[in-house]
């Protein structure tokens, strides 16, 4: 999206700036409606919910910085050098490091001391919106957006002890929702102009195909060529806009590098894209199963990766594997293990060839008076997934989140059949709580 916006900006006689400027919003994902979406469905610690959450955040992170870079360019009296290029990245290197650090190392401290010694009401709200207009105003100064700056702190406030977490989380979002977002809102309809529409066609149909079209293509295939799963889904949650939108829009718009009519159409594809991104995700998510053994703690693929880089599967897997006999029925299933409603058992042939496995969920498809006649080998689900002996744990844990079944099994590199051993989640997180002791 981001190119392409650019070529058709160039295309419709804007200079750089402006062309790279309106880019870098169209290209932009917006968290907020996604994130409230996952919320109200519960979604948001699930696998799929972190792994769009994290993608949209990270993309709607680098939009606000690349579009603030722009509009510093933007609000200069003379045409921009190289070396005006290099100055704002080395502002940006700046910010981050005096932000980054006092908001992991010093802010926590800092308003651990308060809590402690000022027993005043609401004390600890009030320092912290206090100290997110400090370093929203000094990221101003440093000529970046100052949103960057209060979502570093928003960074730093997730690290905050629980109970003082849910009470500042709790204030915000009532002052938020109260009284800052619905100015906000109505601050960019004091802006808004119907008469974009005499826009020259070509505009309107090239700028609203790009923020549609180009944005759930590129989404797409994204979602794609990463092996995200489900592509539709993923794409639904990462292609979604919101108020960071707006909000750079409204920003282009106060330094003149839009006019109003394209600010109104911009924020009118804006609009649209939110409804559909919104609705198709909640379609979505609502059709995905939600897995009966994801009752586990989330493991976050980025402490894994650091933590259990240098393990594999044959290090922490066991030769003790539960097995299901094909040809039992499920009562006698049901009876022989008592614990076939909470453990996945592997489904083998004579051959102890792999054949699938069957859970709980499998066993709750079919009535209990049809249980005695229908067999383990008529409900199992032959699509478990499986890894090879030197298959990194890494690797092993997406592969468990991506399925409903609590186990892995291991299988020879050269007979994806033949099971050597089994993995669970809790083997990998004894291991997880090992090596941090370690």
């Amino acid at each position: 999206p981001f190119v392409v916006a650019s070529l058709f900006s160039i295309y419709q006689q804007m200079n750089l700036v402006e062309s790279f400027a309106i880019a870098s919003v169209i290209g932009a994902s917006s968290l907020g409606v996604t994130a409230k979406i996952l919320t109200d469905l519960g979604k948001l610690r699930s696998t799929i919910g972190m792994e769009i959450f994290t993608v949209t955040a990270i993309v709607e992170f680098i939009a606000i910085i690349i579009a603030g870079v722009f509009i510093e360019i933007g609000q200069a009296s003379t045409t921009p050098e190289v070396f005006d290029f290099a100055w704002i990245f080395i502002k940006i290197l700046i910010f981050f490091g005096i932000a980054g650090g006092f908001a992991v190392f010093v802010f926590p401290k800092v308003m651990h001391i308060i809590n402690e010694r000022l027993k005043v009401k609401a004390i600890y709200f009030g320092t912290i919106v206090g100290v997110i207009l400090v370093v929203a105003w000094f990221a101003e100064i440093m000529g970046l957006h100052g949103t960057i700056g209060a979502l570093l702190l928003g960074i730093a406030l997730s690290r905050m002890p629980r109970e003082q977490y849910l009470e500042t989380s709790h204030n915000l979002h009532t002052i938020a929702y109260g009284i800052f977002i619905p100015i906000f809102f109505a601050g960019i309809g004091l802006h808004f102009v119907p008469n974009f529409i005499d826009l020259p066609m070509i505009t309107i149909v090239g700028f609203l195909g790009i923020i549609i079209g180009v944005k759930f293509g590129g989404s797409y295939l994204a979602a794609k060529i990463t092996r995200m799963r489900p592509t539709l889904t993923v794409t639904m949650g990462t292609m979604s806009k919101g108020a960071v939108d707006l909000a750079l829009m409204l920003a282009l718009l106060s330094v003149g590098l839009v006019n109003k009519e394209l600010f109104s159409l911009l924020v009118f594809g804006t609009l649209i894209m939110m409804i559909i991104s919104s609705v198709g995700l909640q379609r979505r998510l609502g059709r995905e199963e939600t897995p009966e053994e994801n009752t586990q703690p989330v493991l976050m693929p980025l402490y894994f990766r650091r933590a259990l880089s240098s393990s594999n599967a044959k290090d922490i897997m066991t030769k003790s594997i539960p097995v299901a006999n094909k040809d039992s029925t499920i009562e006698q299933y049901v009876t022989k293990y008592l614990d076939a409603r909470k453990v996945t058992h592997i489904v083998m042939d004579e051959n102890q060839k792999l054949l699938g496995a069957v859970s709980v969920r499998e066993i709750n498809k079919i009535p209990q008076e049809k249980w005695s006649t229908v067999k383990i080998n008529e409900i199992m689900n032959p699509n478990i997934k499986k890894v090879i002996p030197e298959e990194s744990l890494f690797s092993i844990v997406q592969k468990i989140n991506k399925q409903h079944f609590g186990l892995i099994p291991v299988v020879e590199k050269d007979d994806p059949t033949k099971v050597v051993g089994i993995i669970t989640i809790n083997q990998i997180m004894k291991m997880m709580v090992q090596k941090k002791k370690e």
